[in-house]
């Protein structure tokens, strides 16, 4: 039965009045982000992009959050409704997550919520929203942040798992995959072995059509989808073939017991380096990841458990094949010994919470 819009009016007035109340009960904290209004908030999965519209919405008065993902909401008659409603309510913010494409839009101050940039209306800024850093991560969880490298290493940077427990975590994670990806999700758990790995997309798709019966055309669609919410990123190296790295760097482990520890680092260091820099900034440069902006430039070398042998040996070789530019060594933890060779040596924690403030 089709009921008329007359029919619904009271139905949708209760609906936008108490939409906002009721999605942001859960706990909101603010992120490293400046959000104004007409500004398309996109990303993957779980990174925050509701979370942080709400925390934004709490400085307004009366705030209006429509999620079209609800399949109980009738869309056509609401989306009618809307401009009327918000006049009269005096709405003086609209949140809109998942609009269908081209649905109009009131004249309010408005964010969009979306997984791409793919829909972007005219006027709005595009704003992609990251998981947490780690300083994110310390404040988030507000304890030591010494205790908090190992479960930040094993579990990841997705704020929206925060308060489940390391086994839970890893459930809901494989759970999550499985409805975002359907049918491509063997795809998706083919590709996580690749992690900081630098090879082409057809090096890609004969190592995983090994394994997997797929066609380059999937795959390259796949790829694609993946980076355009930053699920994935491609980064620029020398050789002319991107690096791969994830937007939650502990991803393997979700599928994996025996993942090596050294690529989830270096995708550690590289969303970190991301996140404060810029992506477009980054690069691989002969094992070490490269920044270089308008005005200085920096090289970064993760090695989680480097030994003093180890980097006697590499650096004076590693020296020879990069720019003069300061170089960092980043280890997992604290190193007992320092280096007389022109690079600093640091631990994670310094690196994120000391060092990379300052640069």
């Amino acid at each position: 039965m089709i009921i008329t819009l007359m029919q619904n009016l009271p139905l949708l007035a209760n609906i936008l009045e108490t939409s906002f109340t009721q999605a942001s009960q859960r706990q909101l904290k603010p992120r490293d982000y400046d959000i104004k209004p007409s500004t398309l908030l996109y990303g993957g999965a779980k990174v925050g992009k509701s979370a942080l519209a709400l925390f934004v919405a709490k400085n307004y008065k009366k705030p209006i959050y429509v999620d079209a993902t609800d399949w109980r909401l009738p869309l056509d008659a609401l989306f009618k409704f809307l401009p009327s409603f918000a006049q009269d309510y005096g709405a003086d913010l609209l949140i809109l997550k998942h609009p269908p494409k081209d649905s109009p839009l009131p004249t309010l101050p408005t964010l969009l919520i979306q997984r791409d940039t793919s829909n972007t209306p005219e006027g709005f800024k595009q704003q992609a929203i990251s998981p947490l850093s780690f300083s994110e991560f310390v404040h988030f969880c507000n304890k030591d942040p010494a205790a908090l490298l190992a479960r930040f290493l094993k579990e990841g940077n997705l704020p929206e798992m925060l308060a489940l427990s390391s086994h839970e975590k890893m459930l809901k994670k494989q759970a999550l995959f499985t409805l975002e990806f359907g049918a491509q999700t063997p795809l998706f758990k083919a590709i996580l072995p690749f992690q900081a790995k630098s090879l082409s997309t057809n090096h890609l798709y004969t190592q995983l059509k090994k394994q997997l019966k797929i066609s380059k055309d999937t795959l390259y669609r796949f790829l694609a989808s993946l980076q355009a919410n930053q699920m994935l990123l491609s980064i620029p190296t020398e050789k002319g073939y991107p690096k791969l790295y994830f937007y939650d760097f502990s991803l393997p482990y979700t599928f994996s017991y025996s993942h090596p520890l050294p690529p989830v680092f270096e995708n550690m260091i590289a969303l970190e380096l991301a996140r404060f820099f810029g992506l477009s900034t980054l690069t691989s440069l002969s094992s070490v990841l490269r920044i270089q902006t308008n005005q200085r430039a920096y090289c970064f070398l993760p090695l989680a458990f480097p030994t003093q042998e180890q980097l006697e040996y590499s650096l004076p070789l590693l020296l020879k094949k990069i720019p003069a530019d300061p170089l960092f060594c980043i280890s997992l933890n604290p190193l007992p010994f320092s280096c007389k060779l022109p690079c600093t040596l640091c631990d994670f924690l310094t690196f994120c919470l000391k060092i990379l403030p300052t640069l």
